[in-house]
């Protein structure tokens, strides 16, 4: 049999059966879709943290609680907390930053007039523009004098400021943070986001304000610096300055003896390739699993059809077709299926990919990064084809393997 009567015949032979054609094609699309969108989705998170974390730039170091070698698990969420204000001090004191930066942060209910709702409270100090540049629409941002004093002083990100105090300048007005009154001193302009969290939704008081009135610690999340001369060199003389501030003896450098851990802007990019890499293999993984039902369906619907088509086999056989063009004939009739749902599952994909990436620039993320995987799409429209080659290969056997005689008694 020539290929364009076997193509004409297998198409011949579907269109009869256009119900169940599309149902075992829907399963594909939904298969080869799902592989793209992971694949976009977490391909643009990564590019998406890479360019958050490239942006703060390559002389930042950061210092936080650890329970041992960072890179030996997951963190442990009930960490003692070990860097305060005194590691801030012998930081500043050891000449190695131009700038040193405290931060802890905390969620609690704020309220205005008639406002009231939960708002992020980021506690620093008058070296936080420093660290991370940022410019004042209103007023001025947080001094010296206000950390030392543990002033009940406030700065308002642009999006608190707007929807306590639409477009007037708050600055002089008192807003409750829990049960307490502070004075708005500024309000910073629009920052964006960093590492998923909108900056713009922040308030920011004094590191010691809110050690003492409003967690009541002695600690802080982070300290972030600003390095002077070679970034590994830094690290590892912090490493020495962080065990002499802690009281750790720990002569072999073994990471597990220490109580923080010590990174910068290059190890967290390398992180963050790694988690890139493996959160794309793990979504890909889960949305294969509907190529491999969609594949299933596939030589489920072909077995029904080798048993509705016995009689007609059976007739092929009798006037002389062999068993190497039964074999084809349904095979191909399985491709079919698979390249057309591929097909379609590569457009559909692209297209939710696209819709979800606008939705996430337009809505929520501004630098998210939107990427429809040329490679995913390819590789999804060769694996839709190979699905149908194997999933369809038991039924093409099965109806080649019949005899012509029986093929012809069956009722």
């Amino acid at each position: 049999m020539r290929y364009q009567d076997l193509f004409s015949t297998a198409g011949e032979s579907l269109l009869r059966t256009k119900s169940r054609s599309v149902l075992t094609i829907l399963g594909i699309v939904i298969g080869i879709a799902a592989v793209i969108l992971m694949l976009s989705i977490g391909q643009g998170a990564e590019k998406y943290i890479l360019s958050e974390v490239s942006d703060l730039g390559s002389d930042l170091v950061f210092v936080e609680p650890s329970s041992g070698d960072h890179g030996s698990g997951p963190p442990d969420p009930f960490m003692e907390q070990t860097v305060d204000l005194d590691d801030l001090e012998a930081m500043r004191r050891s000449g190695l930053f131009s700038s040193v930066s405290p931060a802890l942060f905390t969620t609690v209910p704020i309220s205005y007039e008639e406002f009231n709702e939960f708002i992020q409270v980021r506690g620093t100090d008058q070296f936080y523009a420093s660290i991370f540049p940022v410019e004042m629409l209103y007023g001025v941002d947080l001094e010296g004098s206000d950390v030392d004093s543990y002033s009940n002083v406030v700065v308002l990100g642009s999006e608190i400021a707007e929807e306590f105090f639409g477009d007037r300048d708050p600055v002089g007005e008192r807003i409750k943070i829990k049960s307490s009154s502070y004075r708005v001193i500024g309000v910073y302009e629009k920052q964006g986001s960093r590492f998923f969290q909108n900056l713009d939704k922040q308030v920011t008081i004094p590191v010691t304000t809110i050690q003492r009135d409003v967690l009541g610690v002695d600690y802080v999340n982070f300290i972030s610096a600003r390095a002077i001369g070679d970034i590994e060199q830094t690290k590892e003389e912090l490493r020495y300055l962080m065990r002499d501030t802690h009281n750790i003896d720990n002569p072999n450098d073994d990471p597990s003896l220490d109580n923080f851990f010590v990174s910068s802007q290059e190890d967290a990019t390398e992180t963050i390739g790694v988690i890139g890499s493996v959160l794309t293999i793990l979504l890909s993984s889960i949305a294969a699993i509907s190529l491999v039902v969609g594949g299933i369906g596939i030589m489920n619907i072909m077995l029904v059809s080798v048993t509705e088509r016995t009689r007609e086999i059976g007739l092929r056989k009798a006037v002389g077709a062999t068993f190497k063009e039964i074999l084809e004939q349904f095979l191909v009739e399985s491709v079919l299926l698979t390249l057309f749902g591929g097909l379609i599952g590569v457009l559909f994909g692209s297209i939710l990919s696209w819709l979800i990436g606008s939705l996430l620039v337009n809505f929520f993320l501004p630098s998210w990064v939107i990427i429809v995987p040329l490679d995913a799409m390819f590789l999804a429209a060769a694996v839709s084809t190979i699905i149908g080659l194997v999933f369809g290969i038991y039924p093409a056997r099965r109806a080649a393997q019949l005899s012509p005689t029986e093929a012809l008694r069956y009722d």
